[in-house]
């Protein structure tokens, strides 16, 4: 098998929350080393208004971004109802690839932060939004994949998404799968006690699957310590490939890079004008 850091490879983060204020003061040196490895671009999801208009006003940075705007469970606090009509403003203005991050989570519920009727609150309409941009959804699930898929199901939601940091049954992920969802794996895969994850990993269609990092949070085992990077892509993609008995890099990356383009339709056309463009120059 070839090198992680093959230059000639591309890779995405489809999920990476570069914005967040642990970055500041590094977060050009950690793109350098992402775009070493091969790292062609990253999505930041949406979690909060305040974050949102927060990364609105930062200057470009010249690196390959996709920024979406979305009300994400964690942040229920801090929601108020006119950051609806935020959503989908911002959402023009970024030219966003997605609606998120948004979803359901039964941890927040169990540890009394959350209620479930208030996550379903924030949530409905982001899928609303979703269906009348025609836009792709980035979910957050945690417990309740079987309940949120069937609801997307019989609602008959057709503009699929991701599923950010899959970690349910080969069941639940050939559902989602079906419905038009990618799955996001990551640093939870390289855990020990992961077991069960790699297993369905390995059980599950190889285009039903992106890689993301969930920078900085989700660290893989081997640097559980410190902040995550989007740089240890091209690492999940040598593991997820050995995982799946492939061959080559070159294989798994070209796979994924299809996946992205499939769930993700917006990025495939802003890669085709930027090809086009850079062809130009040349």
């Amino acid at each position: 098998m070839k090198a992680a850091g093959e230059a000639s490879l591309q890779w995405f983060d489809a999920h990476c929350h570069f914005d967040f204020d642990v970055f500041e003061g590094r977060r050009e040196g950690d793109w350098a080393q992402a775009s070493t490895a091969g790292v062609g671009g990253v999505m930041i999801p949406g979690v909060s208004r305040a974050l949102t208009e927060a990364l609105m006003k930062r200057p470009s940075q010249g690196w390959n971004q996709h920024c979406l705007a979305g009300l994400h469970p964690y942040w229920c606090h801090e929601h108020q109802p006119s950051d609806l009509d935020f959503l989908e403003q911002a959402l023009k203005q970024l030219k966003s690839a997605a609606v998120g991050e948004a979803g359901i989570d039964v941890h927040l519920v169990k540890s009394g932060r959350v209620s479930l009727d208030t996550q379903w609150y924030w949530l409905l309409p982001q899928i609303e939004l979703a269906e009348h941009l025609r836009l792709p959804l980035v979910l957050h699930v945690r417990g309740m994949h079987d309940e949120l898929c069937s609801f997307l199901r019989r609602r008959r939601f057709t503009h699929g998404g991701l599923v950010h940091a899959f970690s349910g049954s080969e069941q639940q992920g050939r559902r989602w799968h079906e419905l038009g969802f990618a799955l996001g794996v990551g640093g939870a895969m390289t855990h020990p006690r992961a077991q069960r994850l790699r297993c369905t990993l390995q059980a599950l269609p190889v285009e039903s699957l992106l890689l993301e990092t969930d920078s900085p949070d989700m660290a893989p085992a081997f640097t559980a310590d410190q902040v995550n990077v989007p740089a240890m892509i091209p690492l999940y993609g040598a593991i997820l490939a050995r995982l799946r008995n492939m061959d080559s890099l070159s294989e798994i990356a070209q796979i994924l890079q299809q996946n992205l383009y499939r769930i993700f339709p917006s990025l495939a056309v802003n890669s085709s004008e930027n090809t086009f463009l850079n062809s130009l120059k040349d």
